[in-house]
């Protein structure tokens, strides 16, 4: 499978580099997630006012700001069009306030002994883990992930500073509970590097340039996303939890309806199934008890097994209710049945629907005759 590109699904804004749609992923039963309806980011500090007029175009109703009250103090808060709702939902795992100020140092001996030797990776890791074990942290993101299952708050997006480490880890929650394979998912995760490798690249220049860094590779594993860092939260997850189900229900509080709901707002619709068009005794005699040869026989198409696509204007609005009641019939029973209606079997070509009346007040239906 070819990997799709960042720009397929980015948001251009002037402020911001990493704002980019989650929907398009097709989840393992085949449902694709529903574009448009939840986007994730990094700082919208910096919008411009054509930037905040693209973002109310998306008919945003809701953004989340993962960011901690200190990186809003340094970098400015939301800059979002009249009418969003706006929530503050603080984490810190995320916050690489202590990395920035061993850079800005300039001591090259400090910077190659604290983030050295793999210190900065390992520091990476132990941040993602911290998104699962730190109950503050997962206090957040579950807030989070609850108020994407609340009805009327579609479509929503969360951010953080950069985009990478606290919007991944909710992307991944989120694409994981509506079943989306852990491939696409880190996948998703990785496209960070994509967006952010012009800036990222120009970043380690100029510290070289004016000798702040000494070993631009220092900085890589902050900068830059790894499988590991993704990898690790999961991992963090089922062993604390046991399961990423348990670690929904148990570590972020969110119930079965909130899923179902989580659900019904993210992935495509589902069109019911089409009515079995009726096949005579006699076709399917001739066909040698074969019913799909009898509907290819008739001219009836016949459709593969499996969900497909709505098409909302061919969709009925009457709710049906299915039968409590229902049992297998063979074909013996059906002639029976049919003969004692005193019906005419019609031919191939007339297609029909049969109703029967079940009295489903009787006790004990089938033992009382009532079906």
């Amino acid at each position: 499978m070819t990997p799709e590109p960042a720009w397929s699904r980015h948001v251009v804004l002037d402020g911001a580099v990493n704002v980019r749609d989650i929907g398009g992923y097709r989840n393992t039963h085949g449902l694709e997630v529903v574009r448009g309806r939840l986007l994730r980011g990094d700082s919208l500090s910096q919008l411009t006012a054509a930037d905040a007029e693209r973002l109310g175009q998306l008919g945003l109703r809701t953004v989340i700001d993962f960011r901690t009250p200190g990186e809003v103090l340094l970098s400015g808060a939301d800059r979002l069009p009249a009418g969003i709702e706006s929530v503050h939902l603080p984490v810190s795992g995320g916050d690489l306030g202590a990395v920035y100020e061993i850079i800005a140092s300039g001591d090259h001996e400090r910077q190659r002994r604290e983030l050295g030797d793999g210190r900065a990776a390992s520091f990476m890791v132990g941040i993602n883990r911290a998104f699962v074990t730190d109950g503050r942290q997962r206090e957040a993101f579950g807030l989070a992930l609850r108020l994407v299952c609340a009805p009327g708050q579609l479509p929503l997006l969360y951010h953080c500073s950069g985009g990478k480490d606290r919007s991944g880890w909710m992307t991944a929650i989120v694409l994981t509970a509506l079943g989306v394979p852990r491939e696409l998912v880190l996948r998703d995760y990785l496209l960070s590097n994509d967006l952010h490798r012009t800036g990222y690249a120009k970043l380690r220049l100029d510290l070289i340039k004016t000798g702040i860094v000494a070993d631009p590779g220092l900085l890589r594993p902050v900068l830059e996303q790894s499988p590991t860092y993704l990898r690790a939260a999961f991992e963090e997850a089922d062993r604390s939890y046991g399961s990423f189900s348990a670690f929904l229900a148990s570590g972020l509080g969110v119930t079965q309806v909130m899923l179902d709901q989580l659900r019904l707002g993210l992935l495509e619709d589902l069109a019911p199934p089409e009515p079995l068009p009726f096949v005579s005794l006699d076709l399917l005699a001739s066909a040698g008890g074969q019913l799909s040869l009898a509907w290819a026989l008739a001219g009836w198409p016949l459709r593969r097994r499996g969900p497909r696509r709505r098409i909302r204007s061919q969709v009925s609005s009457v709710n049906t209710t299915p039968s409590a009641i229902s049992r297998p019939m063979s074909l013996s029973q059906f002639d029976e049945l049919w003969a004692h209606s005193g019906s005419v079997l019609p031919g191939a070509e007339t297609p029909m629907t049969l109703r029967f009346t079940v009295d489903a007040t009787a006790p004990k239906p089938q033992r009382d005759g009532a079906m």
